[in-house]
C-alpha cells in the first residue's frame, strides 16, 4: 500500500501538456507542487478554506485560467466522499494555488473526480445517477466555483486504467476551454 497522495504525485508530475502548467498537490517542493485551493469570503485565510484538490491544469497566461481541476480518491469511491469533493470545489468563491496564485475557473472549466472501484453495474449506475443530479443542482446555484462548465465522476480500477483516464478526459477539458475562451 503507498502512502496518501503518492500515486497522486506521481500522476500529476507525469502529466505534460503544450500551452498549460501542470499544478499539483503531494509532490516534493517545486514551482509547480503547492495546494489548491477552493475558499470564500474576502481575504484568503486559513480559515476559509473549503477544499484542496490535487491537480488542476492551467493554461499558460498571465489569467491563469483553470481548464482541469482534478481529485483522485485513491482509496475509495463512496457517494459520500465524492459529493463531499465535489460540493466543497463547487460552493467556494475563489482559488487560489500555494496560498498566493489567483486561479479563475469558469465555463471552460472541467471538474474531474476519479474515485477507485471495481467497475461494476452498481457502481456505474450511483456515478451517474451522481453526475446527473449535481450538474442539476450546481444549474441553480450562483456561486462562482459553481459556474465551472462540465461536472465528470469516473471510477478507475488500477493505475493505468487512472493514467488513460484521466489523460483522454484532460485532453477533452483542454480542447472544450479552447473552444469556448475562443469564442
Amino acid at each position: 500500500m503507498s502512502k496518501h497522495g503518492e500515486l497522486t504525485a506521481e500522476i500529476g508530475k507525469n502529466l505534460k501538456f503544450d500551452g498549460y502548467d501542470v499544478y499539483y498537490d503531494h509532490g516534493t517542493s517545486g514551482d509547480n507542487v503547492g495546494k489548491i485551493v477552493s475558499w470564500f469570503g474576502e481575504k484568503y485565510r486559513r480559515k476559509a478554506e473549503l477544499s484542496q484538490l490535487d491537480i488542476a491544469v492551467v493554461q499558460q497566461s498571465s489569467e491563469r485560467y483553470i481548464s482541469a481541476l482534478i481529485e483522485i480518491e485513491e482509496t475509495n469511491h463512496k457517494p459520500k466522499t465524492l459529493l463531499g469533493d465535489v460540493f466543497a470545489t463547487l460552493l467556494g468563491e475563489h482559488f487560489k494555488f500555494q496560498g498566493k496564485h489567483d486561479l479563475k475557473v469558469g465555463v471552460w472549466t472541467t471538474l474531474i473526480l476519479m474515485g477507485k472501484g471495481n467497475g461494476s453495474t452498481a457502481d456505474k449506475v450511483r456515478i451517474e445517477f451522481l453526475k446527473t443530479n449535481v450538474n442539476k443542482l450546481r444549474s441553480s446555484q450562483a456561486k462562482e466555483n459553481m459556474s465551472v462548465g462540465e461536472v465528470v465522476i469516473e471510477l478507475f480500477k488500477n493505475k493505468s486504467e487512472l493514467e488513460e483516464n484521466l489523460n483522454k478526459q484532460i485532453e477533452l477539458a483542454c480542447n472544450r476551454a479552447k473552444q469556448v475562451l475562443a469564442g
